[in-house]
């Protein structure tokens, strides 16, 4: 007898708030994610280790090897703290849509003004030389490509735009005048 396999859930949750609109997604976590946060433990240990050895030598080196022993430290440690306790935040009202990214609570914040919106789109995740940009909720914001929701589903993107077009009026497709391109034309 085969296994019934129930819908799945969303991952995002929404909810309607005084301020508007409050979309809540939360970092996509992955047992991929165990092989970074052994290498970060591995990482610490080894570096301290090497560290306390160089300083006996102390040198320009030393300090350059160090530098870049924290910049690996810091990347590493920032992927494995959002998969464990980062989320989005993104509030809509009628004049703008500002999107937050924290980690347990701490983030930073970009507003942008809805009358410059346009397009709002879901965007699959695509490959850019040897980098790749997860999929995402996007739109065209003057000269450039904003967005939101990293790593979104197909399936779960099109209710979260239906209910930002709900309480903003965001343009389609982008008119040549409309986004401040003019083009020369023959007489």
């Amino acid at each position: 007898m085969p296994i019934l396999v129930q819908p799945f859930a969303s991952r995002s949750t929404v909810s309607e708030e005084v301020e508007g609109l409050r979309i809540c997604i939360p970092a996509k976590w992955s047992w991929a994610l165990l092989f970074p946060a052994a290498w970060l433990c591995a990482w610490t240990v080894g570096g301290v280790a090497a560290g306390l050895s160089l300083f006996r030598h102390f040198s320009f080196f030393v300090c350059i090897w160090m530098v870049g022993w924290a910049v690996g430290e810091l990347m590493v440690g920032y992927i494995v703290l959002y998969a464990i306790g980062g989320r989005e935040l993104i509030l809509v009202n009628s004049e703008t849509i500002t999107c937050t990214t924290q980690i347990f609570g701490l983030g930073r914040a970009k507003s942008y003004r809805v009358g410059e919106m346009r397009n709002l789109r879901f965007q699959p995740e695509v490959s850019v030389g040897k980098s790749r940009i997860a999929s995402r909720i996007a739109f065209d914001y003057g000269a450039k490509t904003a967005g939101f929701g990293a790593g979104i589903d197909e399936a779960e993107a099109p209710d979260l735009i239906s209910r930002i077009r709900q309480r903003c009026a965001i343009l389609d497709g982008s008119a040549p005048q409309a986004c401040g391109i003019k083009f020369w034309q023959p007489r």
